[in-house]
């Protein structure tokens, strides 16, 4: 932009501000809305702020400078002052659908539905409002009900081209499936209009997904034909002849743009691609500056931060990636970009947060999971580290041969269409982020091909400290190989490799303790704590082992000295020993120090509204749970509904869960929460209706889903239970608790080797999944497994839940089982004081005194166990019972 061009636009601006001075706000308002609909949002603003300011309740004035503010793409400006409206005169019901359109511009589907929603309440008829909603639930990747909306917005006006063309977009993404029948929407709105440029557009861009660029460039010419006063369709064309290789013609029509068109932005960024594509970065750069300094874009920016970032230009680069985010959050190939260049930068914590936020995003992209994995690594995360970097290949199992052969990984399943092979040129400037010979040894591993794996690590040993994370994993091989000598054995050569890799020692410490050397794993751990004073895994590790062993002041002092690292999953486990040990004054003073310590986090919340309702403070409880709703709103209301409900108060837990339901019409949240107290009031018929009426609202919520599938087995109907969980498991095949929600069911009705096989699975998918952990080990423990393996399991559930009193049970019952009933009993004697009216607990107890040959003591806890009652076990407890006693008849009748 030359000087002379900026100092006009000065003077223009000084002219607009000297003249409002002397208008009254009147006046103002109607030169703005002039402005406005000449299409001079940003003139248009200066005079809206003017009026406000000699009128800040003049509502029409903010009203448009709200939409002065979106039309500039400032959409936090306009929430602000659309709600500021909103706020001065809630009855404008008009706002509210405002509202739901600046979200679906912001692609935050989320709260336009929700705004959607409350404005069809009021106007149930609005075939605008209906199409707004049926965008929200296009976004949120919910076709049907999308397309439901849409066809209710036209069956209310047939000839809204809007709708029918969002309805065209909506069967398009559909592929084949639907063409015909968004070809013929797009025909039908052609015919009415033939010069109708969104329908064009949206032909041409389908017939570019196609790969026809041909027939794509013809609609262009078409369309440029129709708008002469319009650069897009000339600047489209020129991108097709781009990406077809044809150079000269693209330049040709970039200078035409230029010439025709020297005020706008499409020209400059046309000459930045070509620029880009011959990778003359610094001509692109120079290129794309300009084109964003005339008009910001998305296309412009990402270009720009790629050209920066093949120059090494990161901090550049990174800006120009921030910039694309702060407009388009979900972006994904910007925050993946972002958190490769952090991870470069080492920047390590940052590149983790954007990385999850991009899984957020696509849950499915190999490359976030990769990225993550690499992040976790430079941290020293290992196990988390290999736990992305594996589940990156089992959503791209390609990814391993791209990233052997080019030192990189395909990039291609971006959604921006022109920047995929560009992406992957990008991601070539940082190939060590990724570590392949682990990533390949783990694709080998779910091969069971044991011996190529073993040989990958081995082939990759240099004699340096980065041998110890691949001993680490022929750790892991030997292991899952059951030879736990030769597992131990490379453990140990990766502490002598790198006594600071600490997963190492993790691990051995763990096997220590599996194998009864309780010894021998807090010496590992103390020797950790010694050596690096504040890491909290090896402290918590010394707290969980000194339980088991019955020193109690030893674990008390090292769950101090856990919540004085200052880490806030310090001051929890503190807490929960506290709370375990049933002194809970003490535990919510550790709470309130966490709260302190972290008052974004809800988790203190969480145990401090449970501890005051078992110490019968429901009142208490419930402004608590009140104070979480200003930070996890729905955690808040369902945890304060089901408060309500222990505290006997039905009616108003039913009145909150209501309350939900109105808050968000069109989520399943509020349903699910009331059919939650329906359930605890032992109708689940009515529970079961009310949350198949949350999924008509959000047919894609899987929590709603999976309480769907609870309910129907709680009311004996095991085949649908199945079934829904197998549903839900179509759509999300890693969702982790779909699978062992199908373990219980089969373990409940008695098929425990299909049980078996629905936990690994489980475990395959998440691998410290505690519940599926505690489960398998029981089984295990019961002969349909390793028993030396269920120990393995239940101490790493444990570890995770040290105050879980069944996975306690899990543990004591597994120690029974590999002949080690003198732990057991110290460990099943504290279970038993936990959950005095398990029967079951009982149970495990009288194994371990007969197997250490108190036999009495085994025939008392026997006949308590009886007496409490009926439960899986009690067959064989009478057995026992007899056996212990000499002759069956002894035996005493328990209350059945």
């Amino acid at each position: 932009m030359s000087r002379s061009f900026i100092i006009t636009g000065l003077v223009v601006l000084m002219f607009t501000l000297s003249g409002c001075g002397g208008k009254s706000r009147d006046e103002l308002y109607t030169e703005g809305v002039k402005l406005l609909q000449e299409g001079n949002p940003g003139g248009a603003v200066v005079l809206f702020k003017s009026a406000l300011e000699k009128d800040q309740n003049f509502q029409d004035a903010r009203y448009q400078l709200a939409k002065a503010y979106q039309a500039l793409g400032k959409y936090e400006q306009a929430e602000k002052e659309y709600l500021k409206v909103l706020k001065q005169n809630p009855s404008k019901t008009d706002i509210v659908l405002e509202l739901a359109k600046l979200y679906n511009s912001q692609r935050k589907p989320d709260q336009a539905v929700e705004q959607a929603g409350k404005y069809l309440q009021s106007n149930p008829g609005s075939a605008e409002a209906l199409e707004v909603l049926g965008l929200g639930y296009a976004l949120k990747g919910m076709p049907a009900e999308a397309e439901r909306n849409f066809l209710l917005a036209l069956e209310k006006e047939p000839r809204r081209t809007s709708a029918k063309l969002q309805l065209a977009v909506l069967l398009m993404e559909q592929k084949s499936s639907r063409e015909k029948e968004a070809r013929a929407l797009i025909d039908e709105i052609l015919t009415a209009d033939p010069g109708n440029v969104k329908a064009h557009n949206l032909l041409a861009s389908y017939e570019l997904s196609l790969g026809n660029r041909e027939q794509a460039l013809e609609i262009y010419r078409k369309v440029a034909a129709l708008t002469p006063g319009d650069p897009a369709p000339l600047y489209r064309q020129g991108v097709i002849l781009l990406e077809k290789g044809e150079m000269d013609k693209a330049e040709k029509t970039a200078e035409t743009l230029v010439q025709k068109f020297p005020q706008k932005s499409e020209g400059a960024r046309l000459k930045g691609l070509i620029a880009y594509q011959r990778k003359n970065y610094a001509d692109a750069i120079t290129a794309l500056q300009t084109s964003v300094k005339i008009a910001p874009s998305l296309e412009g920016l990402y270009y720009l931060g790629l050209s920066m970032y093949s120059r090494g230009e990161l901090e550049n680069a990174l800006s120009q990636f921030r910039r694309i985010l702060d407009h388009t959050p979900d972006f994904v190939q910007a925050r993946l970009l972002t958190a490769l260049i952090l991870l470069n930068q080492k920047r390590v914590d940052d590149a983790i947060a954007e990385a999850n936020r991009a899984i957020e995003t696509d849950s499915r992209s190999a490359l976030a999971r990769n990225i993550l994995g690499s992040a976790y690594l430079a941290k020293g995360m290992y196990d988390e580290g290999i736990r992305e970097l594996n589940r990156a290949t089992e959503l791209d199992p390609k990814i391993v041969d791209a990233h052997l052969k080019k030192g990189i990984f395909n990039l291609s399943k971006g959604r921006v269409r022109e920047a995929e092979s560009d992406f992957t040129t990008a991601v070539r400037v940082a190939p060590e982020m990724l570590n392949s010979r682990l990533v390949l040894a783990f694709h080998y591993m779910r091969q069971h091909r044991s011996d190529r794996a073993l040989a990958t690590l081995k082939e990759g040993l240099t004699g340096t400290k980065g041998d110890a994370s691949l001993y680490n994993t022929m750790a892991a091989i030997m292991f899952n190989e059951r030879k736990p000598a030769e597992a131990v054995k490379y453990l140990n050569m990766a502490r002598k490799s790198d006594p600071a890799f600490l997963p190492a020692r993790f691990n051995l410490a763990t096997y220590h303790a599996s194998t009864g050397d309780l010894d021998g794993a807090i010496a590992e751990y103390s020797r950790m704590v010694q050596e690096y004073p504040h890491n909290l895994r090896a402290i918590l590790g010394l707290a969980s082992l000194s339980e088991l062993k019955g020193r109690e002041s030893d674990a008390l002092a090292w769950y101090t000295k856990a919540r004085d690292t200052g880490e806030y999953a310090g001051y929890l486990s503190l807490a929960g020993y506290h709370e375990k040990k049933g002194n809970l004054d003490k535990a919510l003073a550790v709470l309130d120090d966490a709260v302190k310590a972290k008052p974004r986090a809800a988790e203190a919340f969480v145990m401090k509204g449970r501890i005051l309702l078992a110490q019968k403070k429901g009142k208490d409880a419930i402004r608590v749970f009140t104070d979480l709703e200003s930070i996890a709103p729905e955690q808040g209301l369902a945890l304060k509904v089901a408060a309500f409900v222990q505290m006997k108060e039905s009616a108003k837990a039913i009145e909150e869960a209501r309350r939900a339901v109105t808050l968000k019409p069109g989520a399943a949240f509020g349903h699910s929460i009331l059919a939650s107290v329906y359930a605890e009031q032992g109708d689940l018929p009515r529970a079961i209706q009310e949350v198949k009426a949350g999924l008509r609202a959000e047919p894609g919520n899987i929590g709603a889903a999976m309480q769907l599938g609870e309910y129907l087995g709680r009311s004996g109907n095991t085949a649908a239970a199945m079934a829904q969980y197998e549903a839900v498991l179509r759509n999300n095949p890693n969702h982790a608790p779909a699978l062992f929600a199908q373990g219980m069911l089969l373990e409940m009705g008695g098929k425990k080797r299909e049980a078996v096989t629905k936990y690994r699975q489980t475990l395959e998918k998440a691998e410290s999944f505690a519940p599926a952990l505690n489960n398998l080990a029981f089984l295990y423990a019961e002969g349909y497994g390793p028993r030396e393996e269920a120990l393995r399991m239940a101490l790493t559930a444990l570890k995770q839940e040290p105050a879980n009193a069944a996975i306690a049970d899990t543990y004591g019952y597994a120690l029974v089982k590999n002949g080690r009933a003198g732990e057991a009993v110290k460990i099943l004697e504290k279970v038993v004081k936990l959950m005095p009216s398990n029967p079951a607990v009982r149970y495990h107890l009288a194994l371990a005194y007969r197997d250490t040959g108190d036999r009495a003591r085994a025939a008392t806890t026997l006949q308590e166990a009886l007496n409490q009652g009926d439960f899986p076990e009690s067959g064989q407890a009478r057995i026992m019972l007899a056996e212990l006693s000499g002759a069956a008849g002894t035996v005493k009748k328990g209350k059945y």
